[in-house]
Order: C-alpha cells, then sequence, then structure tokens
C-alpha cells in the first residue's frame, strides 16, 4: 500500500467492462491517493444470491466474503491475490437486473440490510436497472423525478437500456473523459433521486440537500431506497439511479470541494 494511503478498497463487481472502468476513473478523477482492488466476478447478483443461499442459507454473518469470491473466479493467481490481500472497505457492486426471472425481492431486502457498512461487513451498492444508469439523465437541464422513470417495456426487458439510454446522446459514454467535475455533478443527480424516493421533503429543499453533497449521500438509506424502487417496479414503474459512485463521499472534503467549484465556475453539468 502507498504511505499516503488511508484506505484500501476491495470492490467486488459484476461485469469486467464497464464497473472497472466506471470505479476506477471515479477514483482517478478525484486524484485519491488511497488503494483498490477490482473483482470482476461476472455473475449478476441473482446468480450470487443464488450461491451464497446455497451454501450459508440466509445466515450472512456466517459469510467470510473474500473466501466466498475467491471460489467464484476462475483465474487462480486473482484468487490468491484475492486472499492474500487485507482490506479497510468492501464494496459489492451488482445491477438489479429487474427482467430476470429469479428477481427474489425478500432476498435482495436482506442482503441491502446486511451489507450497509463498507468498513465493516461490506456495503451493497446496486444500480437500477444496471451500471448505464450513471448517465441517464438529461444533461442539458435535469431538474425533476420525471426525467429519471424508466418505461415498463425497457424494466422487463422487451426494448435494450443500453439503446433506452443512448438517446441521452454521447457525451457521458466515454469514462474515460469523464472529470471529477462531471464526477461529482452525476453524484448530485444520483442523489437526488434517490431523496426523492425516500425523502418527500426533498421535492422542496432540492438545492438546500446539496449544499453538503458528501452528507447528504452518506445519509442516503439504501434500503429504504430499494424498498421504493421495488414498489414502483411493481407498479411497471422505475427510477434510473446508480448508488456505486455514492462511495466517494467517504472522502467528503475532497467532494464538496470539487462539487462546489462545479456550481460556482459552471463546470460539469447544469442541474437546475
Amino acid at each position: 500500500m502507498n504511505r499516503a494511503s488511508e484506505k484500501n478498497v476491495l470492490l467486488i463487481v459484476e461485469g469486467a467492462k464497464r464497473e472497472p472502468q466506471l470505479m476506477g476513473r471515479l477514483f482517478e478523477s478525484f486524484s485519491l491517493a488511497d488503494d483498490y482492488q477490482i473483482v470482476p466476478i461476472e455473475i449478476n447478483v441473482h446468480d450470487f444470491l443464488n450461491k451464497l443461499f446455497q451454501e450459508y442459507g440466509c445466515d450472512f454473518e456466517a459469510v467470510d466474503l473474500k473466501p466466498f469470491v475467491a471460489e467464484l473466479l476462475s483465474n487462480e493467481k486473482a484468487a490468491a491475490q484475492l486472499l492474500e490481500s487485507n482490506f479497510t472497505d468492501t464494496l459489492l457492486i451488482f445491477d438489479l437486473d429487474p427482467q430476470d426471472n429469479r428477481l427474489d425481492f425478500k432476498r435482495l431486502e436482506l442482503m441491502q440490510d446486511y451489507y450497509c457498512d463498507s468498513t465493516d461487513m461490506g456495503q451493497l451498492y446496486l444500480s437500477y436497472p444496471s451500471i448505464e444508469a450513471y448517465r441517464d439523465f438529461d444533461t442539458f437541464g435535469y431538474s425533476s423525478l420525471d426525467d429519471a422513470l424508466v418505461p415498463s417495456d425497457v424494466i422487463f426487458g422487451q426494448r435494450s437500456y443500453k439503446e433506452w439510454v443512448a438517446r441521452r446522446g454521447d457525451s457521458l459514454a466515454d469514462i474515460d473523459r469523464i472529470d471529477g467535475y462531471t464526477f461529482a455533478c452525476i453524484v448530485a443527480v444520483h442523489a437526488l433521486r434517490s431523496l426523492w424516493l425516500t425523502d418527500e421533503q426533498v421535492t422542496q429543499n432540492a438545492k438546500e440537500s446539496l449544499v453538503d453533497l458528501a452528507g447528504t449521500v452518506m445519509n442516503i438509506n439504501h434500503s429504504e431506497l430499494l424498498l421504493n424502487e421495488i414498489d414502483h417496479l411493481n407498479n411497471d414503474s422505475f427510477c434510473a439511479c446508480c448508488t456505486c459512485l455514492f462511495f466517494i463521499a467517504n472522502w467528503p472534503k475532497r467532494l464538496n470541494d470539487v462539487w462546489h467549484k462545479a456550481v460556482m465556475r459552471g463546470l460539469g453539468i447544469r442541474l437546475f
């Protein structure tokens, strides 16, 4: 670990391409000295839960994530490196994939309730419906929850979500071109969406909620967010939201400094 590092973060991610690219660029764009290891397991959250329940039932406390994940890896060297490393934080980053017929709300709720602290058992970050939600908003004037709604035919797989997101244009499709100012704005977009789903008062005070962006993000209740997304899903609606970027709030001064500069200088994305 680098001498300047305070954290060594384990990121257990679903995909081998977009998630590592997005999270790696997030760390890079904020110039973080902290170390991290990204481990793609290349199965979705429903596969992960099936394997976990087959081995442990619903006893999450009995799960030792490192050896459990190591067994999922086909690369023996990567598995050995994982087992030999010590981490200050553990993240589990998955798509919700609502079109998957193995979707089990109760299991997901149990998983989200348990994995709620990155420095202890780990923090589960779900993308609704997938990681591509990070760019699913109007970059020319995002202002309401209506902009976040995904139609039912996209939710349930009749149309591709990637094709749906493509209507937004290509300005954020190239992850390597996203800078810290833009990331801060993206975090603000998804923080607002999360709060609109979990806190009715925020609708009236959106700008005030973003003064301390890091504090707002850290106070988001991920279990409540999942329950509200499930309620919307049961009514053939859905709110696009990418929560994995919220981990950057663990560096509150850095996030707030970049965010305030983005707002004051008109950098990044216009939200209001």
